[in-house]
């Protein structure tokens, strides 16, 4: 009993953590939209950019529009995609509002000075603020949050079209980059490419860091419950292992399982949830080839084709 109460406080406690570090990326970003993309008027797409489009054409302040978005769009991810997603976005909608209201009405206009008649200003403007929003989105997502706004339109679009998120990205932020470039200008929008790689070479930089592969073994009693979710819920392939305890030798089943690094959190927080007990490892790994991952390279294709010339067998992508 003491073990479970220790493990659940243990659980609280993580929580209580992650939720800190989601409110911490959320005020990132607020502080790079705020102190940098705004005053600069630099469009990098979300919802900060189409606010920032408003705001030239209507004069709608932006953090209204923010806020307004923000809640509108998580009510839209509750009904379309479940209260699972919406909890994960509830901090980042709630902090980023507020966190950005509150900057822009308290701090000058242009807090950090810079001179946006000068096209280095401006790019430095463009360039930081993207490292800075993007490290407020890798600290996001690192501890299990979303930054919502319109990161809703790409699960939905997978959800219900199976179209992948990168595509849909691209295509909202090239939309809000392209129109920004007519109402504001071609400069500010170059700035906000600039930008926009900025950002994404940070996320890629401190969230997905050199590697994001991972492996996970699992042994549990609850393997099954823990097989379901990942071959449904994260649609990825598995492996099962008849395995036995070196100390006990009892029998156990174990599951391999290959997997992005976005996907981790919420591998083992249902792990976690599902069967205190399990035993698990997850690793880093440098890469995973074949079906549902990379493909195999180039020069290792080349030379599984010259062999299957030489044997005259068939080789399968997929097992």
């Amino acid at each position: 009993m003491g073990t479970l109460n220790k493990q659940a406080t243990m659980l609280r406690l993580q929580k209580i953590k992650d939720i800190s570090f989601i409110a911490l990326g959320s005020v990132i970003i607020a502080i790079s939209t705020g102190f940098f993309l705004v005053p600069a008027n630099i469009i990098n797409g979300g919802l900060a950019g189409i606010a920032i489009i408003l705001n030239a054409v209507w004069n709608i302040p932006v953090d209204v529009t923010v806020g307004v978005l923000s809640v509108f769009l998580f009510f839209v991810g509750l009904i379309l995609l479940g209260w699972k997603f919406s909890l994960n976005t509830l901090v980042a909608t709630l902090v980023y509002p507020a966190a950005l209201s509150l900057l822009l009405r308290v701090f000058p206009s242009n807090p950090i000075g810079f001179d946006f008649d000068n096209d280095f200003h401006l790019l430095l403007a463009g360039i930081f603020g993207g490292s800075i929003l993007g490290l407020g989105v890798a600290i996001t997502f690192l501890f299990g949050g979303s930054t919502g706004g319109v990161d809703v339109f790409y699960f939905i679009m997978k959800k219900y079209f199976d179209i992948k998120q990168s595509i849909t990205s691209f295509v909202i932020d090239a939309g809000i980059i392209i129109t920004g470039m007519f109402v504001i200008g071609v400069i500010n929008g170059l700035n906000g490419i600039l930008s926009a790689f900025a950002s994404a070479l940070v996320i890629e930089i401190v969230f997905i860091g050199l590697s994001s592969s991972y492996l996970g073994m699992i042994i549990s009693t609850k393997w099954r419950e823990i097989n379901h979710f990942i071959l449904h819920e994260l649609e990825r392939g598995s492996t099962l292992i008849e395995v036995k305890g070196g100390l006990t030798e009892a029998d156990y089943r174990m599951i391999q399982v290959g997997f992005d690094r976005k996907e981790l959190n919420a591998l083992k927080e249902f792990v976690a949830t599902t069967d205190p007990k399990a035993f698990a490892i997850f690793t880093n790994v440098k890469s995973i080839n074949g079906y549902g991952f990379e493909p195999f390279p180039m020069r290792f294709n080349a030379r599984m084709s010259q062999n299957k010339k030489k044997n005259g067998t068939k080789i399968s992508s997929k097992i």
